[in-house]
């Protein structure tokens, strides 16, 4: 059991030695830790570099651009194209690693698990952004293809009916996507379930009110020619003596005799 203090200045002598030894002692893990982050940090950078240079020579930017993938950037306001963002996710991705090291460096254990859980969350946000741009391109195909499918059927609302096909196709991704990253599985499944009551429910008065003349049309059509063999069927059969049922024999039928006076 440690001695009472009676002397003040000893007290405090004691304690600024004690807090000085534990620096000493520390320092060099912090030093340690410092140029870790220090070379984190440049050599992600640097890294970063090689990748966005390597993406742009591989012409990634090309493809999103005819994938869609740019546009959809863009209306997002992204300020950035593909080979940007992904070499952004890397630099930053080295970047949490070398904090990691430092903070192990130095014993700072929370600081520790906060970035594990952060690194280990990356990679699945990263396939979920991979699922995304899939599916916003298969969504952009279904679009066109239904639009100009129905356009070339001489539906009148080709549009409304093409743009229910791109929300529903996109919703399959976003649902994929939630998964991944497991952010509210249960309600992002009951949402879904909504939206395709929802889609179906449109596209049905869609079609109902785009297509109601087609369809009056084709009843119109299959009245007439109900209508057509029903009349036929009820038409008196010809005598058998009769000149018609004669010349349908193939027989000549003589002509009667005419008298002059």
């Amino acid at each position: 059991m440690p001695a009472p203090v009676t002397d003040i200045g000893t007290a405090l002598f004691t304690g600024i030695a004690a807090a000085f030894m534990a620096l000493f002692a520390a320092l060099p893990a912090i030093l340690a830790a410092l140029v870790l982050l220090v070379l984190g940090w440049i050599i992600s950078g640097a890294v970063a570099g090689l990748v966005e240079r390597a993406l742009r020579l591989a012409r990634v930017d090309v493809a999103a651009e005819r994938s869609g993938i740019a546009a959809t950037l863009q209306r997002a306001q992204v300020h950035a194209d593909v080979p940007r963002i992904i070499a952004g996710f890397v630099k930053w991705y080295a970047r949490l690693v070398f904090i990691l090291m430092a903070a192990e460096a130095v014993h700072l254990t929370a600081i520790s698990t906060v970035v594990n859980m952060v690194l280990g969350f990356i990679p699945n946000l990263l396939v979920a952004l991979v699922i995304l741009g899939v599916f916003a391109w298969l969504a952009g195909v279904a679009r066109n293809a239904s639009q100009g499918a129905l356009e070339g059927a001489g539906v009148s609302n080709a549009g409304a009916i093409s743009t229910l096909a791109y929300v529903a196709t996109f919703g399959f991704g976003v649902v994929a996507a939630a998964t991944q990253i497991g952010v509210a599985t249960t309600l992002i499944d009951i949402m879904f379930a909504g939206l395709i009551a929802a889609v179906a429910l449109a596209f049905g008065l869609a079609f109902g009110l785009g297509g109601r003349e087609e369809a009056a049309g084709i009843w119109r059509d299959l009245r007439s020619q109900a209508s057509s063999v029903g009349n036929g069927a009820k038409r008196a059969p010809v005598p058998t003596g009769s000149p018609e049922r004669a010349q349908g024999n193939g027989k000549q039928v003589p002509a009667e005799p005419t008298y002059t006076r």
